[in-house]
């Protein structure tokens, strides 16, 4: 990954891949009354990416925004064009870097942008082409104070479909623990490689739908904001996110006139009138990324079901958030590279003590949205019971252990995500005796993971294993070879949501680690010298 390659080779792996492709359908779209319309002008400006071409109907294609991105390439020094992986069907995700003098600088603070995980949601694979092209030309001389990485297409078999999920019908944005599909894996290893200190993940969210079902209203604000939101997040970066990151985004939408709220979701059923934040699973890129540690941000704006209509405000709401993002990134400079730093070095020592959460669900609470009536473009005040990503209920916690042992050989699939997260891991050394707490399984029931939408697309693997665990302390003599992942990095994170057997979002969960046949372990007195092998 990370090779720089032309758009002809690109072009050439486009042609190679297979599947049918079954564009975007506008006899599909969601016709506003013209009073409602009549809210959302175009910006006072014009973008020239390729959506927005002359007589244009339908959206983007992927040959289109490699083409485009590759002549940009051509004309600024500033900006390669590079593969960050393939997709289940054979195309290219890329990845363009952009950078002051040809090559990243570890000393200034990076940023991720990602656009189109959900492959029917385009104004934002179209706003990391537009800001390629600001960044790549009038706007270059800020990449001396900051690194940018732009994936335009992070599932581009969803995005050539008009379909949310990827091709096998996993959705790519519950997939950034599991790594099951080869465009999550993109991701990951992208961020494992450069270390962003900044992600941003570029959405958009329905407007019609539910909302007439349950509400009587059109979703009303431009772009709603969320950041990370999950257990075990390093409270200091969490605040940080907040005062640094998001309200000055908030700030830059009012400053356009683009109204604006916090995310907010809910299901399909038209009964359940339980409105939600965003997910508080260790499963989205959100929470994932800050997890790792980094400020980690999701921008939607008012999309799904539209069509094409109002596309230029919705490219230009998730450009404005972008923009500001970027430009603080670069304003903090190394006081943003210490902040992630400090968050890395706080996850680490806490290993060995206090709680681990092991999940936690929305508060509860009731607030007021303020949607838009379909026929006469009015507002309509709904009072809705609500569901806050911020404070979390935690529903069940245990002590937090220096680390896990496992068997790799009964367990690869574990280890090789393990590795590609970027967890550091040791061998024990030779057969001694380890203070431990083993799992044992009380219930064990099947299912399939939830969020704020309901089910997750999970594509067609097998049900999960929903495990109710107890532990127990031993004393327990341990092989030679064994996997030692220790919490005393700054991944500990990510590495106990994926080692804890008991979370719908688990390795064990989801099939690809059984607790007692890897004779998973968690350890509770840090190895003395010897029981490791070197790194």
């Amino acid at each position: 990954m990370g090779r720089a390659l032309g758009v002809l080779a690109f072009l050439a792996a486009l042609l190679a891949a297979t599947g049918a492709v079954a564009q975007f359908d506008p006899a599909k779209v969601v016709r506003e009354a013209p009073a409602v319309a009549a809210r959302y002008p175009d910006p006072p400006l014009r973008y020239d990416t390729p959506a927005f071409l002359e007589d244009r109907t339908d959206f983007t294609s992927l040959a289109e925004a490699l083409a485009f991105a590759d002549r940009l390439a051509a004309g600024s020094r500033h900006l390669q064009l590079t593969q960050a992986g393939v997709s289940q069907r054979g195309r290219p995700v890329p990845l363009l870097v952009l950078t002051g003098q040809g090559r990243i600088d570890p000393a200034l603070p990076t940023v991720l942008v990602i656009g189109q995980q959900h492959g029917n949601e385009p104004a934002g694979g179209e706003a990391v082409l537009a800001l390629a092209q600001l960044f790549a030309g009038p706007r270059a001389a800020l990449l001396d104070r900051v690194n940018l990485l732009l994936m335009p297409r992070a599932n581009p078999d969803g995005a050539e479909a008009f379909e949310r999920a990827t091709a096998n019908g996993i959705d790519v944005n519950r997939d950034h623990l599991l790594l099951r599909t080869p465009e999550g894996r993109a991701v990951a290893e992208v961020i494992a490689q450069y270390r962003p200190q900044v992600v941003l993940d570029l959405h958009e969210f329905t407007v019609a739908g539910r909302w007439i079902a349950k509400f009587g209203g059109l979703q009303r604000v431009d772009a709603q904001l969320q950041p990370a939101t999950v257990g075990n997040l390093d409270p200091g970066l969490a605040a940080a996110t907040r005062r640094e990151f998001a309200e000055r985004v908030q700030a830059a939408w009012t400053s356009h006139g683009l109204g604006h709220d916090d995310y907010q979701t809910g299901s399909s059923d038209p009964q359940d009138r339980v409105v939600s934040m965003g997910g508080v699973q260790p499963d989205t890129g959100r929470n994932v990324a800050g997890l790792r540690p980094a400020v980690s941000l999701l921008v939607e704006v008012r999309g799904v079901g539209l069509g094409r209509a109002h596309l230029a405000r919705r490219v230009h709401a998730h450009v404005v958030a972008a923009s500001s993002v970027i430009d603080t990134a670069a304003a903090l400079g190394p006081r943003l590279l210490a902040l992630i730093e400090q968050a890395g070095r706080d996850t680490a020592t806490r290993a060995c003590g206090g709680e681990l959460v092991i999940a936690a669900r929305h508060s509860p609470a009731r607030r007021q949205l303020v949607l838009v009536d379909v026929r006469t473009g009015a507002d309509v005040p709904v009072e809705v019971e609500w569901r806050a990503a911020d404070p979390l209920q935690v529903e069940r916690a245990r002590p937090r252990p220096c680390g896990y042992l496992f068997d790799a050989a009964a367990a690869p699939a574990a280890l090789e995500r393990l590795r590609l997260l970027g967890a550091h891991w040791q061998r024990s050394a030779a057969a001694g005796r380890w203070s431990v707490e083993r799992y044992v399984v009380s219930a064990e029931a099947g299912g399939q993971r939830q969020d704020a939408r309901g089910a997750i697309d999970d594509g067609d693997g097998p049900p999960l294993r929903l495990l109710r665990v107890r532990t127990e302390a031993a004393d327990e003599a341990v092989d030679a070879g064994l996997v030692y992942v220790p919490l005393d990095q700054p991944l500990a994170g990510l590495i106990a949501a994926a080692l804890e057997p008991d979370s719908q979002n688990s390795f064990a969960a989801n099939h690809l680690l059984d607790p007692d046949a890897a004779r998973l372990r968690r350890v509770m007195k840090r190895p003395e010298p010897g029981q490791l092998a070197a790194p």
